[in-house]
């Protein structure tokens, strides 16, 4: 405040007394998917979120029923980042309870910036505002960050609210991740069927889609060209196919991978996170989570069968580098009252599973982060802006209690105390009904988010703030009012929330806007704020006050512009039975908006709505699935035996037709569905019989292109909805209409009306469908007789004629994840395939294993016997048929003379497909139930080689079923009894040979026998070990040849150059080879260890002989050879005499060496301390300013290297004339050095000497010579010490020459002064005498500045001195001016002279005397005009007193 000088606070500004962190502020609704589709919106929220720490919490644990934490945003990031790091050892799971609104998502996504990349600029933002709010917190925050910052995570961001297969979307963003980083993920790529899914569709479609297809891939595009990017699994090719499938079909490609999320999750855990690796961990932010469970439950066929139980295991098995972290709005529980009855069974199990982990309620609130962002400049002025306010704090508390009953659920807003710090205070200059008015706007289902709400009170802020402010003025409901919150609530009517108010506030504003007061459009607003936030009261007399705190008017003025608005204008009508005033406004006609529909539906056609049911249909009713009893009915438990639907027109039936067949043909998995379904829109201007002939034909030609036998038949149906009057065409272009091609003017005209004809529509919609269904215009692709009945009867029969061998397979499970039935059916197929699984086996197993073994292999198959053993034949006849079908294929493959095996891959397809309709799983435990039982007896063949079946099953069940590219590749051979003892016997002599060459013969043997006969399966395990055991056998032979062949090359280079060296080489290698061979003799034969030995002893002979005269030759030439040389011939030759055992010329080598050596060492020596001195000389430039301490080193060097060079001269007499010339060198230096020394000793001298001082230049050119010497004298401290008392005497000689050399001085002072400033001298030393004579000094001083005093009087008494007869003939102007002059005598001049000054002046004085009235006149001409003037005056009174007159 400012106080005033008439002695009161004055007013002041509110942006003096608080200010708003707009800094901190980000306007709308953060979304979670910004993350990945918009990165710099993202990291732009991420930078204003404001934390709170756990001091100023707005909630408290009274609001909420749950025991669940209640934790600040500040801890919450803390806990998040200790539990992820490890710092904490807990599950790694949390679900984090906020309301609708709270700014959980704008949390989210600040935490996936911060750990997606933690040495970004955004993270050190966002670390920033965490300090801010808690600084202890923020700190500990930064230290785990700067941890993870070389290893951030994958940060998959999940946003609920969005429909989608969850284990896609996991994995598609975790590619899209390690894409980014430009990853290899081949590893995570090798099972993802919607690639083939797209290469059908472009197949079928292609032709007729041609110009769609060049839309999105330019013209002329290819469809061969298309096909292979899509086999590459290009993601762009996908997407743009994906589009042109989703505007055909009206839903996307279905995206998920045949791997299950749970193994996606430990890959991509194992392969990129931990140390070393790019990332710390993945990080699962899931947004809204409550709301995908209700649609996960819904709709699983879109979602994901049992997903979510996926997702909680997967994270839950690598949780020790994987996080997940979900945020809700309720109570796990309260989801399951919100989905339909027959739904809350699956809700449940999963709110079961999931409500056990770590749980906290978020305490961010409205008024938390609005306390913290209006930041307190001033506390004492607004305490006196409350004390002075209209109504006492517990009055508005008490009126807010009565007017807004649930309040009572909000613990802040009824505690007294908390209330005052944190509404009425902390709030301030919000009034508490503003603050409660934006509250409820943001709480669930209302109107705002926190972040708009904030935007708009950053708006009001921006208008007040150089308001000055009254005492107990704040700001009202009204005044937050303004036309960004009235759009708000426009919106939200829009999209049919909280009726039309708004509309009929804005309708009358526009209509009276200018007829309106003021105060009556306050009021409009007042009514307009009561409807929204839902005001209850008792009376009209009561509402009338709520609306003067609103608007912040005195309620008789509020009474009169009611009467107004309600009399006069006719706006305002009041509510008997809520107790309220509603706004009337303009009504617009129902009758109108029928006729504008009706307009707009008359102009699309038959074939445009043909169209739009085809593209529509199934996204407007979300109908993906015809399921049937057909499973479940024939004992199978797995869910594919439904129908996947489709939505077509005539147009392009065929298309549609031949994409579904090669959907069928591909759909082998558990959760895939056999039957393909298609309605098909048949408009009024089509003849029914003739689409149904010609749907038929293109059946018919559809599977003569894809193989298919129309024998057989496929489980294909098309259903006409044969719309002969046109009225189901009509609804659809009608409901079309309303939701895509009303304009935004007409959407706000007619908006309730829209709402209300859409709900009837759908209804209206759906009862025609199921009529026009119900007349069974329906065609199969068989000819099989199909009996007319119901649509599931008949659709259920032709899964019966298609299917007659179908197998039953009740192995439990497979719907969900828990199950775990997929991780079971492996188990079995893998253990089957292996040979081990019997009853024994399975009894060992988990109850659940044991139950679904018994149910499948034992009751249903019969393949177990009676004494527990896997039967040959099993006892259920269909299964039976199938084993005697493969039996009959191996047989017709024994038997053959080309000797084709049986392809496992085309085995697996045969049982998929009519008439048997195995799956994946069921299909794979088949085939290892057929082989299993008769390994001994084949062969796998996988790229022409036999393969283990251990390795194969690796392979060939890389996750939980088969990969049918590695079927593909594997075949079955049978192996005779003659091959098998032909094999047999060969692998006996093999494995009893103990020599190297004796088994590689046996590996040739047994590699030609390989070529006729493939080797038995029960053989393979000891094949392949004496095959590696000969490989390596064949690898030492090598080995062995190769250093023979070396050893004799050097043997015979040696004799030709008689190079003892080499010889030696040759002969120790030879030696090395013979010791192996003695020492394994069982692994060589005899002639090869003589032949070794033969050659050895010629090797040694030649060695001897040469080896004096070689030695003799060898020397090195250099220094910088005798390493190299001493390498050679000690570590090379003298090892090889070593392992020669030639002893006496290793000795004669060594000795040589040393000899070489030394001469070599003494040469390079001289040659250094030459270099050194020509060093010395070269880089040492003696001047006048080498320091003393140098030169001493110098001279201290030179003497070094004499005593170097005359031990020199002793012996190297092949370098004298270098040491000569160095000699010569180093004496002229250390003369040099000598010269010099003596000339500062000399310049050291004169400074000592000082004697004469004539000027202050003399002394300062004695103080640069003198720091001049103390820098070459540095390091030696006597001279330093003598040269520095010297500098100190100059100085204060320089100090008083100074105040000795001025003029102000009379000639007796500066005697006295010269006589001080010499005694002041001596005494600075104290009982040291001072360097320098001071006596002689300071006399020469003296005696130069009285020669300059002398010239200066002398001159002045030339220019001012006159002969005193002179002056007697001076006029009176002229003698008052020569006594003017002498009057200014300077202190310089000499007594005598002073006195010859003084008789001039009393001559001036006499002269002036003589001309006394002359002279008065000329004094009176010297003054100044006032004396003048004031001397006229005295004259003139003088004049008066004496009685002169004047003529």
């Amino acid at each position: 405040m400012i106080w005033h000088s008439t002695g009161g606070w004055g007013r002041m500004k509110l942006a003096e007394i608080v200010s708003f962190r707009k800094d901190l502020l980000f306007n709308g609704a953060v979304q979670l998917s910004w993350f990945e589709k918009d990165r710099k919106q993202a990291e732009k929220a991420a930078e204003h979120f404001v934390f709170h720490g756990p001091n100023y919490h707005g909630v408290v644990e009274e609001d909420f029923e749950s025991s669940h934490k209640l934790i600040d945003t500040a801890s919450f990031a803390l806990e998040i980042l200790k539990r992820m790091t490890g710092e904490t050892a807990d599950e790694p799971f949390t679900l984090a309870v906020a309301g609708y609104g709270s700014g959980k998502s704008h949390l989210a996504i600040t935490l996936a910036s911060l750990l997606s990349n933690p040495k970004s600029e955004v993270a050190q933002k966002i670390l920033s505002n965490l300090n801010m709010a808690d600084a202890s917190i923020g700190k500990r925050v930064q230290q785990i960050v700067a941890k993870i910052s070389e290893q951030p995570y994958i940060v998959v961001a999940i946003n609920g609210m969005q429909d989608f297969d969850l284990c896609s979307e996991i994995i598609r963003q975790v590619l899209f991740v390690l894409k980014q980083h430009r990853l290899d993920t081949t590893v995570l790529e090798n099972l993802r069927p919607r690639f083939n899914s797209a290469i059908k569709f472009t197949e079928s479609f292609f032709l007729s889609l041609k110009e769609d297809f060049e839309e999105r891939f330019g013209k002329g595009c290819k469809m061969e060209d298309i096909i292979n990017r899509l086999k590459y699994q290009d993601e762009d090719t996908f997407s743009n196919v994906s589009y042109i499938y989703e505007q055909k079909m009206g839903s996307p490609i279905h995206a998920v991978g045949q791997e299950s999320i749970h193994d996606f999750i430990r890959i991509t855990k194992e392969t990129y996170c931990g140390p070393g690796k790019p990332f710390s961990g993945i990080f699962i932010l899931f947004d809204e989570f409550g709301r995908y469970m209700e649609f996960a439950v819904q709709r699983p066929h879109i979602a994901g069968s049992g997903a979510l139980q996926q997702l909680f295991e997967a994270v839950q098995a690598n949780g020790d580098r994987v996080f997940l972290l979900c945020f809700i709005q309720y109570e796990l529980k309260a989801y399951i009252s919100r989905v339909a009855p027959e739904l809350r069974e699956d809700l449940n199990r999963y709110v079961t599973r999931y409500d056990s982990v770590h749980k906290v309620r978020l305490s961010t609130n409205l008024e938390t982060l609005m306390a913290n962002l209006l930041e307190k400049k001033y506390p004492d002025e607004i305490d006196r802006q409350l004390s002075n306010m209209d109504m006492s704090v517990d009055t508005i508390q008490m009126t807010m209690k009565s007017c807004f009953p649930d309040i009572k659920n909000h613990a802040l807003w009824l505690d007294e105390n908390r209330f005052r710090q944190v509404i009425f205070k902390g709030c301030w200059p919000l009034h508490p009904l503003s603050t409660w008015v934006l509250y409820k706007l943001t709480s669930v289902g209302k109107s705002l988010q926190q972040r708009s709400a904030f935007s708009f009170l950053a708006d009001v802020y921006d208008a007040f703030k150089q308001v000055e402010f009254t005492p107990g003025r704040t700001i009202r409901p009204v005044d937050i009012c303004g036309e960004a919150l009235i759009n708000e609530f426009l919106a939200s009517e829009r999209y049919g929330q909280q009726g039309a108010t708004a509309q009929s506030y804005m309708s009358v504003l526009q209509k009276y806007q200018h007829e309106l007061t003021p105060s009556e459009k306050v009021v409009l607003k007042a009514v307009l704020l009561a409807a929204k936030t839902g005001v209850k009261v008792a009376s009209k007399e009561d509402y009338l006050q709520v609306l003067a705190m609103f608007g912040g008017i005195e309620v008789e003025e509020l009474v009169n512009a009611v009467h107004m608005l309600e009399y006069e204008y006719a706006v305002l009508e009041w509510n008997v039975l809520l107790n309220q005033y509603e706004i009337a406004g303009d009504a617009v006609p129902r009758r109108a908006f029928l006729d504008n529909l009706k307009a707009k539906v008359s102009e699309i056609d038959s074939q445009k709505r043909a169209l739009i049911f085809r593209q529509n249909y199934k996204k407007w009713f979300q109908i993906d699935i015809y399921p049937t009893d057909f499973g479940n009915q024939n004992n199978i438990t797995t869910r594919e035996w439904n129908y996947k639907v489709y939505f077509t027109d005539v147009s392009m039936l065929g298309e549609q037709i031949d994409y579904a067949l090669g959907i069928w043909r591909d759909s082998i998995s558990v959760d895939e569905e056999k039957g393909q379904l298609i309605y098909c829109y048949v408009g009024p201007e089509s003849r029914l019989d003739t689409v149904r002939e010609s749907a038929l034909k293109m059946i018919k030609a559809s599977m003569e292109k894809r193989n298919i036998d129309w024998n057989s038949g496929a489980p294909l149906a098309v259903i006409f909805l044969n719309d002969a009057e046109g009225t189901f065409g009509s609804k659809i272009a009608e409901y079309w209409v309303l939701q895509e091609q009303m304009n935004e003017e007409e959407s706000q005209k007619y908006i309730n009306f829209i709402h209300d004809r859409i709900s009837s529509l759908e209804q209206e919609l759906q009862n025609q469908f199921f009529e026009l269904e119900r007349e069974r215009q329906i065609i199969f692709a068989t000819d099989k007789q199909i009996t007319a009945s119901r649509i599931k009867n008949m659709l259920t029969q032709l899964f019966e004629v298609i299917y007659p061998k179908l197998i039953p397979f009740p192995f439990d499970g497979f719907h969900t994840a828990r199950g775990n039935a997929a991780k079971d059916c492996q188990i079995f197929t893998k253990e089957l395939f292996l040979g081990n699984l019997d009853r024994e086996w399975l009894a060992a197993r988990s109850p659940q294993q044991l139950n679904r073994g018994d149910s499948v292999l034992v009751r249903s198959w019969g393949a177990l016997g009676e004494d527990g053993s896997v039967r040959l034949i099993p006892s259920n006849e269909m299964v039976r048929g199938i084993i005697e079908l493969l039996d009959s294929k191996l047989q017709d493959v024994e038997a053959s003379e080309t000797q084709k095996a049986m392809n496992m891959g085309e085995v697996i397809r045969i049982l998929c497909m009519p008439p048997y309709g195995c799956n994946i799983a069921s299909a794979g435990l088949l085939l290892a139930l057929f082989i299993g039982r008769r390994k001994k007896g084949l062969n796998l063949m996988k790229d022409n080689e036999i393969i283990s079946f251990e390795n194969w099953l690796q392979e060939a069940i890389p996750g939980n079923f088969f990969n049918l590219s590695t079927l593909d590749d594997t075949y079955v051979v049978c192996v005779s009894e003659e091959s098998l003892s032909e094999w047999e016997v060969l692998l006996e002599e093999w494995d009893l040979e103990q020599t190297y060459i004796g088994k590689v013969k046996f590996r040739n043997k047994a590699l030609k026998l390989k070529e006729r006969i493939p080797v038995p399966q029960i053989y393979h395990y000891k094949y392949k070990f004496l095959h590696e055991y000969a490989n390596e056998a064949l690898h030492k032979l090598n080995a062995v040849n190769n250093d023979i062949t070396l050893a004799l090359e050097k043997v015979e280079i040696g004799i030709e150059n008689d190079d003892a060296g080499t010889l030696s080489w040759g002969a120790a290698l030879l030696n090395k080879v013979y010791n192996s061979m003695q020492n394994d003799d069982k692994k060589w034969t005899q002639e090869q260890i003589h032949e070794v030995a033969e050659h050895l002893a010629h090797a040694r002979t030649h060695t001897q002989q040469c080896f004096p005269k070689w030695l003799k030759r060898q020397t090195a030439n250099s220094i910088a050879n005798l390493s190299k040389f001493k390498h050679y011939m000690l570590k090379n030759v003298g090892s090889n005499l070593l392992e020669l055992g030639f002893d006496e010329e290793k000795k004669q080598l060594e000795s040589h060496v040393d000899k070489v050596a030394e001469r070599i060492e003494f040469i390079e020596e001289v040659k250094r301390t030459t270099s050194d001195v020509d060093n010395l000389v070269q880089s040492n430039i003696i001047t006048n300013f080498t320091p003393v301490v140098e030169l001493n080193a110098w001279l201290e060097l030179v003497k070094d290297f004499e005593e170097r060079l005359e031990k020199a001269k002793l012996r190297a007499d092949i370098t004298k004339e270098e040491i000569d010339t160095a000699v010569r060198k180093l004496t002229n230096f250390k003369n040099d050095c000598q010269k010099q020394l003596e000339l500062y000793k000399e310049r050291a001298a004169a400074v000592f000497n000082i004697s004469e001082i004539s000027t202050l230049t003399d002394i300062t050119n004695w103080q640069n010579e003198i720091a001049s010497l103390l820098t070459i004298y540095d390091g030696q401290e006597r001279d330093v010490e003598d040269l520095k008392l010297v500098q100190k005497q100059l100085s204060i000689i320089e100090r008083h020459y100074q105040q000795l050399d001025n003029d102000m001085l009379t000639e007796e002072e500066f005697e006295a002064v010269c006589r001080r400033y010499k005694e002041e001298n001596d005494n600075a030393f104290g009982d040291d005498a001072p360097p320098l004579d001071n006596e002689i000094i300071y006399n020469s001083i003296k005696k130069c500045i009285a020669e300059k005093r002398e010239r200066t009087s002398s001159e002045w008494m030339l220019r001012n001195a006159i002969d005193i007869n002179e002056i007697y003939k001076l006029d009176a102007a002229r003698a008052l001016q020569c006594k003017t002059r002498l009057q200014k005598i300077p202190p310089f001049l000499s007594d005598q002279q002073v006195k010859a000054v003084n008789e001039m002046i009393k001559a001036c004085d006499k002269r002036l005397d003589e001309l006394e009235v002359e002279g008065l006149v000329e004094k009176f001409n010297a003054m100044s005009e006032d004396n003048k003037r004031n001397f006229l005056r005295k004259i003139a009174d003088y004049i008066d007193s004496c009685g002169f007159k004047l003529c």
